[in-house]
């Protein structure tokens, strides 16, 4: 399965806001130049991507000199599924195949095999949320930073 730029662009920039916006104490805003510079995207590029995930109700802008985006809900309510057919929905969508090939062959192909594919990939992203993805991204970034003791 190949999955575009936009769409690993967007989990990324969604991942790095709910990590830098959610705290225990208040709401921090996330501004597009952060996550271009942490995450070595393109700001323009964000710029494409973040309209779509504030238009599917994922993110919500904060206006004014301090402004920049934050999550719209709990990073535990939104799931990769949403994430992923906000920025590309064909990437879900069942497989078809060409009209002119033998009818047989392509329904027993589709039923064996592609059908049974595209459940198991909606049923998984359909279970795994952003707060899952946010919380091992941390303890990535907390191990790197951990120090190294030798003998």
């Amino acid at each position: 399965m190949r999955v575009s730029s936009k769409v690993e662009c967007g989990i990324i920039a969604l991942v790095d806001i709910a990590v830098n916006s959610w705290s225990d104490l208040s709401e921090n805003i996330v501004k597009v130049n952060a996550i271009s510079q942490r995450n070595n995207i393109s700001a323009k590029y964000l710029e494409q991507i973040i309209p779509l995930l504030k238009q599917a109700g994922l993110l919500r802008s904060v206006k004014g000199s301090g402004g920049g985006y934050v999550l719209s809900r709990d990073p535990a309510s939104i799931t990769l599924s949403e994430v992923v057919n906000a920025l590309d929905s064909t990437i879900l969508a069942p497989s078809e195949f060409n009209d002119q090939l033998e009818a047989n062959a392509t329904e027993t192909i589709s039923e064996c095999l592609w059908e049974p594919v595209n459940e198991y990939l909606q049923e998984f992203s359909q279970s795994l949320t952003l707060k899952y993805l946010a919380d091992r991204f941390a303890a990535k970034k907390s191990e790197a930073l951990e120090p190294m003791y030798y003998i």
